[in-house]
This record gives structure tokens, C-alpha cells and sequence, in this order.
């Protein structure tokens, strides 16, 4: 009953909030549950903001050279996917493609196994514009999965960008599939990082205050 109890007052408190729209740059904008707090760093610029479900981050990182193709995208992808996997020692849930005003984007659902202290269930779409990458990614506790759902799916269904179109090359070459790959995967690992150092910097409690909240639903239970 106590345990019932606690997800009710959560449930409450998390979907009366109000939810405002930041504007990431000139290309995308998103809605958080609450103010982010922004940070610049190593050249990328990411959002990071909580509630008692969540944690909710956006990173935008510029590729570089070469400049990013429609072509290369998927080898990108999947780049960016297994450098997540390899910072974070997680295990790949479910991964799947999306189109966003004609963009190519996608979805990743994952475990992180790297530090039980924090949320490991985590969720992330991945979206090129104008060579940027776009990363959102939604963490909580596995235990939470079915708590969180909803805000997880008005975090991401908030996403906005400009119709920017990728260029197509009339050529590709497979050394350029491989150096979208492996251009990827340092960028996966990259946006982790970066994420990282913002928590220890921006000295952001959400994670604190996420674990003390599941150890006490464990206990209640």
C-alpha cells in the first residue's frame, strides 16, 4: 500500500507540471519539465534538467570534416550507438529507425552497467541537422519503466527542427562509410562525457535525489 501510495504522489507531481519550450539553437527547440541549465563545453552545448522520474539532456555536437551525407548516415548511427554502448559498458535494449520533417533519425533503448548509483535505463534519439548531431536521451531506473513512460514520450514527441535536408553524395564511397562510423562511434563516446562533466560541474542533484527515491520504493515494496 505504501509503495502504491508513492507512485500515485509521483505520478501527480510529474504530469500536472508545466512544461515550457527551450530553443536549442537555430535549427531545433524541445520541451523540458522544468528550466535546463546549458553548458558549453569541448564544443558541444548541452541541456540537463530532472524530476522525480527523470533525467532529461539534450547534447548538440558539430560532426566536423567530412561533412555528414544522407548516405553515410546509417554507418553514423551506428557508430554513435556502439561508442554509447562502449563508455557507458551497456547492453543494447531495442534500436529503431524515425523520420522527423523529412529527416532520418534513431531510437535507442539501452542498459548502462557502468555505475549502479545511477538511472540505467535509458533512452536516446539521434538526429543529423546541418551536420550537427542532436542527441535527446531520457534516463531513469529500470524499476521506474512503466512511471516514466509518459514523460519519456512527451519528452521526445516535443522534439522540433527545421526541414534542413542532408545532401546526398552522387558517389559514396565505402572509405567514407567507414569514417562516418568511426566518426560516430568517437562522438558517441564524446556526448557521454560530456554529459558527465556537466552533472559534476552544473552540481545538478537530480541523480542524488533519483536514487534516494528508488531505494526508498525498494524499501516500501
Amino acid at each position: 500500500m505504501k509503495y502504491l501510495i508513492v507512485i500515485l504522489l509521483i505520478s501527480n507531481l510529474s504530469f500536472s507540471q508545466e512544461w515550457s519550450k527551450t530553443r536549442l539553437n537555430n535549427l531545433a527547440s524541445i520541451e523540458f519539465p522544468n528550466t535546463p541549465d546549458k553548458t558549453n563545453k569541448n564544443g558541444g552545448v548541452y541541456y540537463s534538467t530532472s524530476d522525480d522520474i527523470g533525467v532529461y539532456v539534450v547534447v548538440i555536437k558539430n560532426i566536423g570534416k567530412p561533412e555528414m551525407t544522407e548516405s553515410g548516415l546509417p554507418e553514423f548511427y551506428e557508430g554513435v550507438t556502439s561508442g554509447t554502448l562502449a563508455a557507458t559498458e551497456g547492453d543494447l535494449l531495442e534500436k529503431s529507425e524515425f523520420q522527423l520533417d523529412g529527416i532520418k533519425g534513431v531510437e535507442i533503448s539501452y542498459l548502462a552497467n557502468y555505475n549502479p548509483q545511477l538511472p540505467n535505463l535509458r533512452y536516446r534519439r539521434m538526429l543529423v541537422v546541418n551536420n550537427n548531431l542532436i542527441s535527446f536521451e531520457f534516463w531513469t531506473f529500470e524499476e521506474n519503466e512503466e512511471l516514466a513512460s509518459k514523460n519519456k514520450d512527451k519528452f521526445f514527441n516535443s522534439i522540433d527542427v527545421s526541414n534542413a535536408k542532408i545532401a546526398e553524395l552522387k558517389n559514396p564511397e565505402n572509405e567514407e562509410e567507414n569514417s562516418a562510423y568511426e566518426s560516430g562511434f568517437l562522438i558517441g563516446k564524446v556526448v557521454f562525457y560530456l554529459f558527465i562533466i556537466g552533472l559534476i560541474i552544473g552540481g545538478i542533484l537530480l541523480i542524488r535525489k533519483l536514487t534516494n527515491k528508488a531505494k526508498t520504493s525498494g524499501n516500501n515494496v
